[in-house]
């Protein structure tokens, strides 16, 4: 059996890693007051990972949102023949 064990104390806690060859591996945080009590938090950690891989040496594959599509260039108007560019006077401008 290939298993790596990663025990990260700060702040009065415990970060809890384990892995087992073939499995994902599985972290827990455990608040602790002593190297001593993080060293016994690791069989509990132990024993949770091992009943994760009986059900699933893997975690589900993860299928995020997909990719937004890119942007859409700004629509352009081209003038029809014999129109020009320039701006239509208002029906009340033509009144005047």
């Amino acid at each position: 059996m290939d298993m790596k064990l990663v025990v990260h104390l700060k702040d009065g806690y415990a970060h809890i890693g384990v892995q087992e060859e073939g499995a994902d591996p599985v972290m827990e945080r455990v608040e602790v007051g002593s190297l001593d009590e993080a060293l016994g938090a690791v069989l509990d950690v132990l024993e949770d990972a091992r009943r994760r891989w009986a059900e699933n040496r893997r975690n589900p594959k993860y299928d995020g949102p997909l990719p937004a599509p890119p942007p859409r260039a700004p629509a352009t108007t081209t003038p029809r023949s014999g129109q020009s560019r320039a701006p239509q006077e208002s029906g009340m401008q033509q009144l005047l």
